[in-house]
């Protein structure tokens, strides 16, 4: 029925597109009892030792960016706000970032203002529209994108991989007949990113596309931007185990995160080998395999959540009983709450 295709219906049929309170209310009981277990609200603080707030989203990605080996993370420069353009062009240019390169907050959350800019004009009026930190990227032009949640406990070892999800970037496939606006109406995913693709295409919305032509319509990672996120938990295996461990190893302080990979088969995932991570998320990080909606029940997604955290408990609690100690609540709230008004801000 076409009332269905509507997108309120979309989002209400369809539990991955269901707003983060619908997964984590059972956080709102489950996260005091942890609380009240470890005696102190930020034991997952101490999860992450070399990570500020462990990575709770309050931290610098460009400070954590920088804990990994320059051979494995995408050429980058953190810019300030009110920098003058010219210095901001140099800096690009010195260190060999071209156009399109990939814009994001140093501090931010699901994909928050993380955009494709093609060029100077365009890059020049974004910062001035979005004063804040922002890290300028490299596009890693890379077939394939990954996830990828790995955990240490500190007297182990070795750690493990408890979610790895394939990307698939949001596209259409022409039939030869209809408009590039049709085909995006007629695919839910799609229609669900109808505000930002009538601005980001609106040139092409009217063109029709051969039969079998395909149309990327995103290359940003994020299940907000329209990407599917797909369980390929079958697919851990030792090879993959070993090489996230060598990699995890050398970043200091880091227990618990999720790797966001750019590279071109899963194979090199395997291997370890040609990958870029494009940035690590610590304790703020969702095992995003479960948002596959084809594969998982929305009872296991809420299973899954209260399992990672119940990991995230075991490490920071693990590492205070070693000497680390966890973040004062009152700095964790400050620091939240500077996250939420710098957030809210720019929406």
């Amino acid at each position: 029925m076409r009332l269905f295709h509507r997108p309120f219906f979309i989002r209400l049929l369809h539990w991955e597109y269901w707003p983060s309170i619908a997964f984590y209310f059972p956080m709102l009981w489950y996260y005091p009892w942890l609380a009240l277990r470890a005696r102190h609200l930020c034991f997952f603080t101490a999860a992450n030792p070399g990570i500020y707030s462990g990575g709770m989203g309050m931290e610098s990605k460009y400070d954590t960016l920088m804990k990994i080996p320059p051979s494995l993370r995408p050429k980058t420069v953190l810019v300030h706000p009110g920098e003058p353009w010219e210095q901001t062009a140099r800096r690009l240019a010195s260190e060999g970032i071209g156009f399109p390169l990939i814009a994001k907050p140093d501090m931010g959350l699901r994909g928050f203002l993380v955009a494709k800019i093609h060029t100077p004009e365009e890059l020049r009026d974004y910062l001035q529209r979005y004063p804040t930190d922002f890290l300028l990227q490299e596009f890693v032009d890379k077939k394939g994108e990954f996830g990828v949640l790995y955990y240490r406990l500190p007297d182990e070892e070795r750690g493990h991989i408890t979610s790895l999800t394939f990307k698939e970037f949001l596209q259409v496939k022409g039939n030869g007949q209809d408009t590039l606006r049709a085909l995006i109406q007629a695919y839910p995913r799609a229609l669900l990113q109808w505000e930002r693709l009538r601005h980001t295409h609106g040139p092409l919305l009217d063109t029709v596309p051969a039969e079998g032509e395909v149309v990327p319509l995103g290359v940003i990672g994020n299940h907000s931007k329209g990407t599917r996120f797909i369980n390929a938990g079958q697919m851990i295996d030792d090879s993959l185990r070993n090489s996230f461990e060598r990699i995890s190893r050398q970043i200091e302080g880091f227990h618990y995160g999720r790797f966001d990979i750019k590279c071109d088969s899963f194979e090199e995932l395997r291997r370890g080998e040609n990958l870029i991570i494009l940035e690590v998320n610590g304790t703020c990080s969702e095992p995003t395999h479960i948002y596959d909606e084809q594969q998982n029940s929305y009872r296991f997604a809420l299973r899954e959540i209260i399992r990672h955290w119940r990991i995230v408990y075991r490490i920071g609690t693990a590492h205070h009983r070693r000497g680390t100690a966890y973040l004062p609540a009152m700095e964790m709230i400050a620091a939240f709450r500077r996250l939420w008004r710098q957030q809210s801000s720019f929406r």
